[in-house]
């Protein structure tokens, strides 16, 4: 098979959904199949390589509009070279229509990854969503099959709920051998001054739909102990330091990316208190997962599908529910262990690259 993956950003681009199309990518190639990825040139890279036997197209952006860069050498790369299908990665307003068109016109089946709704923040992006979301009607309709993370994503969308029949459960995955409970955290502990500290993690983007403020805001209610780590950057970095003040026992890190297995290894509790669907999975909660971690998170999107019944579930936006659920752990060491490696075992059941990439080239096949 000889599969077109299309995407806004790729390798060496980072994020949940460019380290998703790298590993599958990797593992259908792996299998004996052709990948060819059509991205844009961002970061800027050379303009045609072959990386882990995966084919990447990039092409020059002209402009980007809410996260949307158009690079319109993508279609026409759509359009030059051949292949068996294509699979695009919404939201994408931009590549997903140039998709659909070369769908149409090579006579090519489509494949939609639905990773997430288009949240609008700002009145000036109503009407972008909405012209967005009737041309998304129809290449949702002209895709053979949609792939959805967590079924639970299904049942909140708007979009997806007409297309039911067309939905597959694909979920994200985690190298459970690079995020284990094995691993050694004690540089990571000495160097954040960690040593002998119970320590609640949040790592990821700082950004307003993570809602790490009410995060923030239940440790003003827990003295001394224990220590809130929050690792990353982003653009809300500023503001969540300076609501912070005045809690002595919170902590912002930007870790080196090889430092992340272990700071995951260092904690005794992740909290992931996303208060939006554009948190459609939360990768994060399966890295601290693999590393045999009670997790906290909210209860929208499909986090609650992601851990199952290892981990402690609240409703978002409330810090004294978090608040209570950390204590509650801390309490008790005998469920954060029983909780830990339940968490694991449903990790390397259902999660791990082997079982997803499976699952996605069967459905290839299959179409």
């Amino acid at each position: 098979m000889r599969i077109a993956q299309v995407t806004k950003y790729f390798y060496p681009h980072h994020g949940g959904i460019e380290s998703n199309i790298l590993g599958i990518s990797r593992g259908i190639v792996e299998k004996g199949n052709d990948v060819l990825v059509f991205t844009s040139n961002i970061p800027k890279s050379k303009r045609y390589e072959i990386f882990n036997g995966i084919k990447i197209f990039r092409a020059r952006n002209l402009f980007t509009i809410f996260n949307a860069p158009l690079s319109p050498g993508i279609f026409i790369g759509l359009l030059r070279n051949d292949y068996d299908l294509i699979h695009v990665h919404f939201p994408d307003p931009f590549n997903s229509v140039f998709a659909w068109l070369a769908s149409w016109i090579k006579r090519k089946p489509l494949i939609i990854t639905y990773h997430s709704d288009i949240v609008g923040k700002r009145f000036y992006h109503l009407p972008f969503i909405h012209l967005f979301g009737w041309v998304e009607n129809r290449i949702l309709s002209h895709a053979k099959k949609i792939i959805v993370t967590t079924p639970t994503y299904v049942d909140g969308s708007r979009a997806l709920r007409m297309f039911r029949d067309k939905v597959v459960i694909i979920p994200n995955f985690v190298d459970e051998r690079v995020f284990s409970p094995d691993t050694d955290s004690s540089r990571v502990r000495e160097r954040y001054g960690l040593a002998n500290e119970n320590v609640v993690l949040f790592l990821g983007r700082l950004v307003s739909y993570k809602g790490v403020e009410y995060l923030i805001d239940a440790f003003r209610g827990i003295k001394n102990d224990p220590v809130l780590v929050i690792a990353g950057r982003g653009p809300l970095k500023k503001k969540l330091i300076k609501r912070a003040r005045g809690i002595p026992n919170v902590r912002f890190i930007v870790p080196d990316d090889d430092e992340i297995p272990a700071l995951y290894s260092s904690c005794d509790i992740f909290v992931l208190p996303s208060i939006t669907r554009q948190e459609a999975f939360g990768i994060a909660l399966l890295e601290a997962m693999a590393s045999g971690k009670p997790t906290i998170t909210t209860t929208i999107s499909g986090m609650p599908s992601v851990v199952g019944d290892t981990g402690i579930l609240v409703e978002p936006k409330q810090p004294k529910d978090i608040r209570g659920a950390i204590l509650r752990l801390l309490s008790d060491r005998e469920l954060c262990r029983y909780l830990g490696k339940k968490a694991r075992k449903r990790v390397e059941d259902k999660f791990t690259l082997e079982v997803v990439v499976e699952k996605m080239e069967r459905l290839y096949k299959g179409i």
